[in-house]
């Protein structure tokens, strides 16, 4: 690694750094001559109940706590362009890390989750479709215009930016990736 420009891919629970969001994100990143570091935590959802709070907190917690040491290895100081890329939990690690650390970094979030918005810091951009289970529309908007952040909606999209038909889906992540080239210097 001697950029100095750093990608940090956060993945989501079961959305890792090899499906199309963060795979794309991560060549975009690659292409702009960022070095490029993947926190890999989602060894800790196997298995996991979604459904049952208590259990996903319990492995969310274990999984930030992974998430923090390893980003702790990285001498943040030593680049001058950091930005970290987060799909679902992954924004929420990401915003929660840097909050706690004053880092002055970029955000690309993929559908986020509420919590993402409470410590929201730096420059962001964000994701969503409008029929994410996960994270109302209603609210990530207004969460999102309360904190300033450009929030990108997609019709008939759910949490992984899917609407069930191919080519549309293709346009949606085409526009996404045209949008995170842009964000991204």
């Amino acid at each position: 690694m001697n950029s100095t420009k750093l990608a940090v891919i956060l993945p989501g629970t079961g959305y890792t750094k090899d499906k199309p969001l963060l795979y794309y994100a991560t060549t975009i990143a690659m292409k702009k001559g960022y070095d490029i570091v993947s926190v890999d935590y989602d060894k800790f959802f196997e298995g996991v109940n979604y459904r049952n709070k208590d259990e996903m907190n319990a492995v969310a917690d274990k999984a930030y706590q992974y998430a923090t040491k390893r980003l702790d290895e990285i001498d943040f100081t030593r680049y001058t362009s950091v930005v970290f890329i987060g799909k679902s939990f992954g924004t929420v690690v990401g915003t929660t890390y840097a909050s706690e650390h004053n880092l002055t970094l970029k955000q690309v979030w993929y559908t986020p989750v509420i919590e993402a918005y409470m410590k929201a810091c730096g420059e962001i951009v964000a994701f969503m479709g409008d029929k994410d289970p996960i994270a109302g529309v209603d609210e990530a908007l207004s969460l999102a215009k309360e904190k300033a952040i450009p929030l990108h909606v997609y019709p008939d999209a759910n949490h992984s930016l899917a609407t069930g038909d191919a080519l549309i889906d293709i346009d949606t992540l085409k526009n996404v990736m045209t949008i995170t080239n842009e964000f991204i210097e």
